[in-house]
């Protein structure tokens, strides 16, 4: 009798005729019936980590309303939710207006959030070296029975990758969260605790290759995958694109933590993966990526590169070594601008 696994996955292929069908095909695996129920109350953190869609960026609207329909046949409690861009680059508002969220989900009778614009909690995160602080969303922490992440996967130019278990770092509420990223390996493991974030769905119409989270190469894949755990999606994910486990920051802590998957031999699979393996994906840092690895781990360098009156300097040295920035800037400035016209 073969072995019963702990984890469990399920990839598929999709068309457009029939990715509801494929994303239902995928819950059923993680056994989603038995999880979600007509009174629970599911809240949705697509990745909306640039203010307008961006294929292989953000996860597509069309996915959105798709994962959507499939869940209201299970619920009506169903929320979107987001926060604002990190380091106050732009409001969630805006991410909401151009992927047609508003109107996505008035159509489905489901509640779209603006987390940065709610109540706080702070959550305690226990560090090697004391315990830290972060903030969450009260309402989300009080009410959710689940919270599903909906990632696109990524190369990133700090953390090497980023899918289910990163995409909540956008589950802080706070747009300086930047400056909590020297524990957010530590950190990161607390929110999805805290979050009750369960089933994932991954939007992986779409990966991001070489780069990112904002620059890269798009690589078309139509697949999409539900997953009993963030944790399990990243595992693998990671395999699909050729990542190291051990080279992404927050995945050996996860280990000690004893939360998640050491190996992708521990999840059951609905196919074979190889299956999934069709793209040769690489990995590329621009030189300056390094000083911005080295600051993600420092809080010394986010204290002077962010909060510190040498602030402008340090970014003005650091666009200068880039030749502009990785977050354009200017796209960014020129949102804000228009937002406080407004007012």
């Amino acid at each position: 009798m073969p072995e019963q696994k702990k984890y469990k996955a399920a990839l598929y292929y999709f068309e457009e005729d029939n990715l509801r069908q494929r994303i239902r095909d995928a819950l059923e695996f993680v056994d989603w019936k038995n999880r979600i129920y007509p009174d629970s109350r599911i809240f949705v953190k697509p990745n909306l980590t640039f203010p307008e869609f961006r294929a292989g960026v953000t996860t597509s609207p069309h996915f959105i309303e798709a994962l959507l329909d499939v869940l209201k046949e299970r619920t009506p409690h169903l929320t979107v939710f987001e926060g604002d861009g990190g380091y106050n680059s732009y409001p969630a508002e805006k991410a909401f207006e151009t992927h047609n969220l508003y109107q996505i989900t008035k159509d489905r009778g489901a509640k779209l959030l603006n987390i940065s614009r709610m109540e706080w909690k702070y959550i305690d995160v226990p560090t090697p070296f004391g315990t830290k602080h972060i903030p969450i969303c009260k309402e989300i922490m009080e009410q959710a029975d689940m919270t599903i992440s909906v990632p696109v996967p990524k190369q990133h130019f700090v953390t090497r990758f980023t899918g289910a278990i990163k995409n909540h770092w956008g589950t802080c509420p706070d747009s300086m969260r930047l400056r909590n990223h020297y524990f957010f390996k530590y950190a990161i493991h607390a929110m999805i605790k805290a979050y009750k974030s369960e089933i994932t769905v991954v939007d992986g119409e779409y990966f991001l290759d070489r780069n990112g989270p904002v620059t890269g190469d798009m690589v078309k894949l139509n697949m999409t995958m539900a997953a009993d755990s963030p944790h399990t999606a990243d595992a693998v994910l990671m395999d699909i694109m050729g990542v190291p486990p051990k080279d992404v920051v927050y995945i050996p802590t996860a280990w000690k933590m004893n939360i998640g998957p050491k190996s992708i031999k521990e999840i059951e699979l609905n196919d074979d993966i190889a299956k999934f393996k069709t793209h040769r994906f690489y990995f590329k840092r621009d030189p300056v990526d390094y000083l911005a690895t080295a600051g993600f781990h420092s809080h010394l360098i986010t204290w002077l590169v962010y909060l510190s009156p040498l602030n402008k300097f340090a970014h003005d040295i650091i666009r200068l070594l880039r030749g502009g920035s990785r977050q354009v800037d200017e796209y960014y400035t020129g949102i804000l601008d228009a937002e406080k016209n407004k007012h």
